[in-house]
């Protein structure tokens, strides 16, 4: 018994393995695991944490303060905008801060720190 290739498939193959790789390559933003924490500057961006710490002991300036992100939503890395969460908590809700362990990076659903405070 002899099977013949049929050329029709290699070119449905190549397509789906590209749109495959494509999406696990991607720049997806990582996101949260829980309710989360993060120091933001007085731009809106992704400030170091000790920066928000030293605030709450009276130390710090207005410059920088916690911005409060729900599940699931984006977490930028350090220097990046914030979207996607509030400058106030929600009542009720209690909030981590941001660590390699409440976080999962984009892509094939790995997780680690790569860059998170």
């Amino acid at each position: 018994m002899s099977q013949k290739f049929d050329r029709r498939v290699l070119p449905i193959t190549s397509a789906v393995a590209a749109a495959l790789l494509a999406t696990g390559c991607s720049r997806s933003p990582d996101t949260a695991d829980s309710d989360l924490r993060v120091c933001r500057d007085a731009q809106g961006r992704r400030a170091e944490d000790n920066n928000c710490h030293s605030r709450s002991s009276g130390v710090g300036t207005a410059a920088f303060a916690w911005y409060f992100l729900s599940r699931g939503s984006p977490v930028a890395r350090v220097g990046q905008p914030l979207s996607g969460g509030s400058i106030a908590p929600t009542f009720g809700k209690i909030y981590r801060q941001a660590s390699p362990a409440t976080v999962t990076r984009g892509g094939l659903g790995s997780s680690g720190r790569s860059g998170l405070s």
